[in-house]
């Protein structure tokens, strides 16, 4: 019964104006975890279904 409560709730939540306050969630977590880079983070996450960008990224180190 749960379940079915959960994605009723759900589905009303995606009423009018779902992606309006989607791209607002976006944007705030982009601004809160990337500081400097938020905006590189924020149109990773619209162009990759809310998405959130890789960390694990290392630049190549230089042969000695």
């Amino acid at each position: 019964m749960i379940h079915f409560w959960s994605g009723l709730v759900s589905w009303m939540n995606r009423g009018p104006g779902y992606g309006n306050r989607r791209h607002a969630e976006f944007e705030l977590w982009a601004k809160t975890e990337y500081k400097n880079d938020w905006e590189f983070a924020y149109n990773h996450m619209l162009a990759n279904n809310g998405s959130k960008p890789r960390i694990d990224y290392l630049p190549k180190k230089e042969a000695a």
